[in-house]
């Protein structure tokens, strides 16, 4: 009984050697336990220095700069004229299209003017005023200058006005009491715009 008894009162494990591993614990412990410097940073290599370029190549870049800001300047002039080109072509196209028969009433306007000298002289003669056929030609007159009205073309007064060169051409100077120069004193041939165009100037007699 004794000696059982004394097997029971030994501690757990007494006797025992501790594995390897506990034994190193404290010294990995004092290890880790430093001041840490230079752990965990990566070593950097140092740069390579750019190598200097030569005459050769410094000469070569200065060429290709050159030669890339003179196809830039020449890239920029051919853009400015072909956006002036298209400007102007896009002009010269709208205003085709809004004038477009401005040829056909300069031909129709002689004789329109035929017509109506025809007319104005025979309501001079007392013996042809009342003609049918004269009162008929006035009718298609008439009807003709409203198609022309409302095709855009209109003829525009002149006499009393002031001469101006872009509406009236004028055929000759007379003296006059009653204006002064410039002023248009009678019209040979009236003037016509197609819209807001001049499609014939008016030929007149202007005071001197």
């Amino acid at each position: 009984m004794p000696a059982d008894s004394a097997r029971q009162k030994r501690p757990v494990g007494e006797g025992k050697v501790k594995p390897e591993a506990d034994q190193s614990q404290a010294s990995v412990a004092v290890s880790a336990g430093g001041d840490g410097e230079g752990q965990g940073k990566p070593v950097r290599s140092k740069d390579k220095a750019k190598p200097d370029r030569s005459p050769a190549d410094a000469r070569k870049i200065k060429e290709l700069e050159a030669r890339f800001k003179e196809l830039d300047d020449k890239y920029l002039r051919l853009r400015a004229e072909y956006d002036n080109h298209i400007k102007r072509t896009s002009k010269e196209k709208s205003e085709l299209i809004t004038y477009a028969g401005t040829q056909v009433f300069r031909l129709i306007l002689p004789i329109l003017d035929d017509l109506y000298r025809t007319v104005e002289h025979a309501r001079q003669d007392e013996s042809q005023k009342d003609d049918p056929v004269i009162q008929g030609v006035a009718l298609i007159v008439d009807k003709f200058a409203k198609v022309l009205e409302a095709e855009g073309v209109q003829v525009f007064s002149s006499v009393g006005e002031a001469f101006n060169p872009e509406l009236h051409e004028a055929l000759m100077a007379r003296p006059s009491n009653e204006h002064s120069a410039g002023i248009v004193l009678e019209e040979y041939e009236p003037g016509y715009k197609y819209r807001d165009k001049v499609i014939r100037h008016a030929k007149v007699v202007v005071s001197g």
